[in-house]
């Protein structure tokens, strides 16, 4: 062990030269040469003068080890301050941790993060991750936001040094790749391979194959967080293993990815259209069991001019230009560590053994069989585990036709299920019926869940854990619910249990109808691959008119988050095929397919609402009547006829009165605002927008409050009172940053920059509008609303009237830069 190194509470420091290649070509190799020892140099000395140690040196990178933070942070200044006049400029990274000092150095995830975060910069800037800036307080650091890194972990706080303007960070800010609850252990040289092939420019279609256990999403998860920077158009994982319809894979690729639905185009144009031309990456994850059907609709993907598709799936797809690549086992010794790690997370004294090399082996170094194996040494040693395993892989050799890695899985599979207590038999087979996960609270209703037994499955890694914003949600790998979902059929328990799954399904869509909240609609989508599975089981079991409840009732989160092609698809058969159902539930049938119709499908939208107006009617059924209305209100006004749309939102108002309906009335005083401010009456407009908004957040409706926000702020900018614009625009575009509305993020920073504009920040002001068009762009919507439309031509004006042309394209362009994420921050200052 090396005395010199601090330990405890350590702060790294890691440097590197930016664009080393670049300046050797610009100075040659005996003047680079030079600078670089110069370079090499001042960080030895001053870190050194300072307290740090240096730990290791990689070519032109530096590690350096201090034992307190603000000795570090005045460290990496100092360097900055003696280096600002060459010609080498370095990116620096300090993170703070308590990592393990072992006789070959530190050991943990504190100096990977260091390492990621220096990664991260660019040339001249230092990054502080949040447990660094804590320590150095009172230096005035500039908050970057919270930002993915390529070791996957969860998002971390980032701040600079100082106010000089970089471009946007290294990160994973375009994406959605899981963070894994446990290290990615060995395969450097497979993930190198991996990434290589996802960055070649002849590779458009890379299928990792192999039997189930085998960690291909794990590998195809860091190498695409390894090659992100290839694609600065995002990084998006989606999940197959919930999906039961080929076709669905479209579907959720365009929700994923925000494409907006297009009336009479079809949804693969859309997206295909938004993909292209665009430096995207998908990564579809287990897509065997929707073979060979799903193999088309990942062409229509790849066919698209633009992105790279990587498919992990237990088989190829056997596509033209498909690039296919076997994942093997990991290697002995790779294997004996995974083992390892796994165990001695559950009990820090477990050691190494000449059994467990020989279990590993036999096991044949399968990713899911070692952490099967390894949750058991709680109870049985390496060497019982060795016996007992042993007997179960030779009693099955050669006993089925299938890859012999998937044989040895099978075999481990068998021999955890037959370990298990009656009760955690019960529990895990019944788990299976739920697609993509549930709560605990899901599952205590379905599966007579309690806590005890659902840990003791966690414990021995049968069922997985998941934390989300809201609360934990419990999962199996597809590999394990299939062969839990096999048991369950042998032990007769199918159906009963996918019928109190489906029961509790249509439950929770009824407790949410109607929901805007942010936490509620982020809560249904999670629960969507559930939604589906229990809608197949209604028709399947002939069950129309469940089936209709289940979807019409969630009629906002096709609405709100991007499912309007299949609910609208769902809903319609369901309702064809519906002989006699209850008046009130086709009222609710018609009112989602008003609502979720394309928008400019004007006599589809109005003659459903009309229809559910009727039958909402005929029940005496006021608030939906006053819903119902609402809608008719808006496509009336979507096809011009304002004296329809007035009378309808003037009815709906009415009715909520006299019904104590105060969503109702909010909504219709919300619309008759819009009205006003159209009509440029900004007293009126912001008369009904405050009124509908004390109603949304008396009733905790986020997407009203946005709305309602976003109105008020345009209501004071006609009336000259900049200061409250801006409260009520910031506070909008908040709301629907939580929300994660694009195109309220987009209405937001509009009025933003027109407000910024009025206000004499002219450059802030393009940067925001910008930002506005790139995103617009995305997600292909280029043309606004006839509200912001008008505020986007004053803001032009204004702009142009304060800087040259040239400056405005400068600024515009450093907009364009922007992410989503990015361009809030900006926004909101």
């Amino acid at each position: 062990m090396r005395p010199d190194l601090p330990s405890g509470t350590v702060t790294f420091l890691f440097t590197d030269v930016a664009g080393s290649t670049r300046l050797l070509h610009e100075l040659g190799d005996e003047r680079y040469a030079q600078a670089l020892a110069g370079h090499r140099s001042v960080v030895r000395e001053t870190c050194s003068s300072h307290g740090g140690v240096e730990v290791d040196t990689q070519g032109d990178a530096f590690f350096f080890a201090f034992p307190s933070a603000p000795e570090a942070l005045d460290a990496a200044g100092s360097v900055a301050d003696r280096l600002a006049n060459g010609p080498i400029r370095i990116r620096m990274g300090l993170h703070t941790g308590t990592p393990l000092l072992t006789d070959e150095g530190y050991v943990g995830v504190d100096l990977h993060r260091a390492a990621r975060i220096a990664a991260a910069g660019h040339g001249g800037q230092i990054l502080l991750s949040s447990t660094t800036a804590a320590l150095c307080k009172p230096v005035a650091l500039r908050d970057l936001g919270e930002h993915r890194l390529k070791d996957l972990s969860a998002p971390e706080r980032l701040y600079q040094v100082g106010n000089d303007e970089f471009g946007p960070l290294k990160t994973l800010y375009q994406t959605n790749l899981p963070v894994p609850l446990t290290p990615f252990v060995g395969r450097t040289l497979e993930l190198a391979e991996v990434t290589d092939l996802i960055v070649r420019d002849d590779v458009r279609l890379l299928t990792l194959a192999g039997p189930g256990g085998t960690g291909k999403t794990r590998l195809a998860v860091h190498a695409a967080a390894e090659a992100a920077h290839r694609f600065p158009d995002g990084v998006w994982w989606l999940p197959l293993a919930p999906l039961r319809d080929p076709s669905l894979l479209i579907l959720s690729a365009g929700s994923m990815l925000q494409v907006p639905e297009e009336e009479d185009r079809p949804r693969a144009d859309s997206i295909a259209a938004w993909l292209g031309g665009k430096q995207t990456l998908l990564v579809l994850d287990n897509a065997e069991h929707l073979l060979p059907e799903v193999a088309g609709e990942v062409a229509r993907l790849v066919d698209a001019d633009g992105p790279t598709v990587v498919v992990t799936s237990r088989e190829r797809l056997r596509l033209q230009g498909e690039q296919v690549w076997s994942v093997p086992p990991l290697s002995s010794r790779e294997g004996v560590e995974l083992f390892l790690r796994r165990a001695q997370a559950l009990d820090a004294a477990f050691s190494p053994s000449p059994a467990v090399n020989e279990l590993c082996d036999r096991l044949e170094n399968l990713p899911l069989a070692l952490e099967l194996a390894a949750a058991r040494t709680t109870l049985f040693t390496p060497s019982q585990l060795l016996e007992r395993l042993s007997q179960r892989l030779d009693l099955l050799k050669g006993s089925r036709d299938v890859d012999p890695r998937q044989q040895t899985l099978r075999a481990t599979l068998e021999w955890s299920y037959e370990l298990l207590r009656d009760d955690e038999l019960d529990l895990f087979t019944r788990l299976s019926v739920f697609a993509g996960g549930c709560t605990f609270a899901a599952a205590e209703e379905v599966c007579d869940a309690d806590p005890d037994t659902l840990q003791s499955l966690i414990d021995k890694s049968l069922v997985r854990r998941r934390d989300t914003d809201a609360e934990p949600r419990y999962w199996m790998l597809e590999t394990v619910r299939e062969f839990a979902l096999e048991n369950l059929v042998q032990r007769q328990g199918i159906v009963q249990t996918r019928t109190r799954h489906a029961r509790w399904c249509l439950e929770l869509a009824r407790r949410r109808r109607g929901v805007h909240s942010r936490g509620d609609l982020r809560n249904l989508e999670l629960e969507l691959p559930n939604v589906r599975l229990a809608a197949e089981f209604f028709r399947e079991s002939g069950d129309v008119e469940s089936d209709l409840d289940l979807l019409a009732s969630l009629r906002t989160l096709w609405d709100l988050q991007g499912h309007r092609a299949e609910g609208l698809r769902l809903i319609e058969a369901a309702l064809a095929g519906a002989t006699q159902v209850d008046a009130r539930l086709e009222a609710l049938a018609w009112q989602a397919i008003a609502t979720i119709a394309p928008v400019t499908d004007h006599v589809r939208r109005r003659e459903a609402a009309r229809r559910a107006v009727e039958l909402y009617r005929s029940v005496d059924d006021a608030p939906g009547t006053a819903d119902a209305l609402v809608i008719l209100g808006v496509g009336n006004l979507e096809a011009e006829d304002a004296a329809a749309a007035v009378a309808a939102f003037d009815e709906a108002a009415s009715i909520s009165r006299r019904a104590g309906y105060p969503r109702g009335e909010a909504a219709a005083s919300v619309n008759l605002g819009l009205m006003a401010l159209l009509r440029g009456d900004a007293g009126v407009g912001r008369e009904m927008s405050e009124r509908a908004l004390a109603a949304f957040r008396e009733l905790e409706d986020d997407f009203g409050i946005a709305v309602a926000l976003e109105n008020l702020a345009v209501a004071h900018l006609m009336l000259d009172d900049l200061a409250a614009a801006r409260h009520h625009a910031v506070l909008s575009l908040s709301t629907a940053h939580e929300l994660g509305s694009q195109p309220a993020i987009v209405y937001g920073l509009e009025v933003l920059a027109a407000v910024e504009a009025r206000l004499d920040n002219a450059p802030k002001a393009a940067r925001l509008l910008g930002a506005a068009e790139a995103i617009r762009e995305a997600i292909e919507e280029p043309d606004l609303e006839m509200l912001e439309a008008r505020v986007h031509e004053l803001t032009l004006v204004a702009i142009d009237e304060q800087l040259s042309e040239e400056t405005v394209a400068t600024e515009w362009s450093r907009g364009r830069l922007l992410s989503v994420d990015e361009a809030a921050v900006e926004a909101l200052g």
